[in-house]
């Protein structure tokens, strides 16, 4: 769908940068917090950075879904008990590509996903 390829994630500085390259043909322009300067600087710089530049944050941070509630209109993916390679947390965000490229047009600011 149009929506999704106009969708971009910024992964947090937990997540590895190559989920960037694997997940290029469903979300192009995603970025990775550890690639463009946003490495050590922060949660809260982190998620400023996200809803600045229309980002879907995507985390395995539970910290987020406190920050996130004072935030202007970001929103944030957080991956749960996420302790599996990082090509199964790939399949898990195209297996849920809808339900992130919809987040941002719903009332919720989180969205938690299980392997």
């Amino acid at each position: 769908p149009t929506s999704l390829r106009r969708m971009r994630l910024l992964f947090d500085e937990g997540l590895s940068p190559k989920l960037v390259e694997i997940l290029r043909d469903l979300f192009p322009g995603s970025e990775s917090a550890l690639n463009n300067g946003l490495a050590r600087q922060g949660d809260s710089r982190i998620l400023a950075y996200a809803d600045q530049f229309g980002f879907v944050l995507v985390t395995t941070d539970s910290d987020f879904e406190t920050l996130v509630q004072n935030a202007h209109s970001a929103v944030v993916v957080i991956l749960r008990s996420c302790n599996y390679p990082t090509t199964i947390a790939a399949e898990v965000l195209r297996r849920n590509a809808i339900r992130i490229a919809d987040l941002p047009n719903t009332r919720n600011k989180v969205l938690y996903l299980d392997r």
